[in-house]
Order: C-alpha cells, then sequence, then structure tokens
C-alpha cells in the first residue's frame, strides 16, 4: 500500500471524526495494516486513538468495534500493540481499551495474529 493510500485514509478517519460517524471512523482506522515507515505508523495508532477519544465509554468502544470485518480486527490489533509498544501512556489506556472490545470480539486468536505478524 502507499503512502499516499495511508494519508488519503488518515484524512478520512479524521473527517469522520469531525463529523462524530464514530464507527465509520474507526472502521477507516483499521482498514489498513499496518505500514512500514515508522512515521506512518504512529499517524496510524494516533488515529486510532484519536476515534477512541470520541468514544467516551467502553460500551461505545464496543459497538465501533463490533462492525469490523476480521481482516479490519486484526489490522487494528496491531495497531494497538504498536501504540503499546510506543510507550506513551496518553494513548495506552484508550489502546488496553480497545483491545479489550477487540479481544471479547474476535478471541484470542486476534492478539495471536497480531503477535506474529511480521
Amino acid at each position: 500500500m502507499s503512502e499516499a493510500e495511508v494519508r488519503r485514509c488518515l484524512e478520512s478517519v479524521s473527517l469522520q471524526v469531525g463529523s462524530m460517524r464514530l464507527k465509520e471512523a474507526m472502521r477507516e482506522a483499521s482498514r489498513l495494516a499496518p505500514v512500514e515507515s515508522e512515521d506512518l505508523r504512529k499517524e496510524q495508532v494516533r488515529a486510532v486513538t484519536m476515534v477512541v477519544g470520541q468514544l467516551k465509554t467502553e460500551k461505545a468502544i464496543a459497538e465501533s468495534v463490533g462492525g469490523l470485518e476480521p481482516d479490519e480486527e486484526d489490522n487494528l490489533m496491531k495497531l494497538v500493540y504498536i501504540g503499546l509498544g510506543m510507550k506513551d501512556s496518553t494513548i495506552s489506556l484508550p489502546l488496553f481499551k480497545v483491545h479489550d472490545a477487540l479481544t471479547k470480539k474476535a478471541g484470542l486468536g486476534c492478539i495471536v495474529r497480531a503477535v506474529c505478524a511480521k
């Protein structure tokens, strides 16, 4: 996937969050797998945390994750682990909330696939 495609996706997430279409924003943030570029990966993680920051309750997070397809679930879990690896305490809590919701929906296989992915 190209850098331009990732940037379009990130812009779409931002626009959807601004319009309070949060389920769509979560789906868009999860659409693309993490990329090679470390800077772009960080931007992908920020997009996820931007969406989660607007989802005020765990129920809202679970609902936004509930509409994801299996590939999107795996992409999102990979981004969660990348974000947790950044060791930034300001994003850890939202990422753990997403992790919890994803694990409840997709099961442990989602974690295994994310951890084992290259």
